[in-house]
């Protein structure tokens, strides 16, 4: 009986640092901008905006849409996104479409780099500011 109290104890304790880990992750729902530093094969260098839209969060995983200017069509484009928080603040986003971002949470924003290669390959560097 004494082994069954602990193992109760043991299971209790494990499930409440789980909660307590995903209520820990920082709110990312809502809407980021900002002025990307790009360089496509096809575009060259330019700037633009993009602006990440996070619809929905579940712990440290969320999805949403971004939309930017790609300058070879000279339109927008919007794509949607699957993304990963740790817990020390490193983010990955997996395009719905191709390519990913790696960043950083910082204290003024959003800090990430994007890239695809192939035929179209770009690489692009953003500091995203929540509205």
């Amino acid at each position: 009986m004494k082994r069954l109290t602990i193992a109760f104890a043991l299971l209790a304790v494990l499930c409440l640092a789980s909660v307590a880990l995903a209520a820990d992750a920082p709110n990312l729902v809502g809407t980021w901008e900002g002025a990307p530093s790009v360089h496509e094969v096809k575009g060259g260098y330019h700037t633009g905006k993009l602006v990440l839209t996070v619809t929905e969060q579940h712990g440290t995983a969320f999805h949403g849409t971004k939309t930017y200017r790609l300058a070879a069509l000279k339109k927008d484009r919007t794509e949607g996104f699957s993304g990963t928080i740790s817990s020390n603040g490193q983010i990955f986003i997996a395009d719905h479409d191709e390519g990913f971002m790696l960043g950083t949470l910082t204290k003024d924003g959003m800090e990430l780099q994007y890239g695809h290669a192939g035929k179209n390959a770009a690489a692009v560097q953003v500091l995203l500011k929540k509205k």
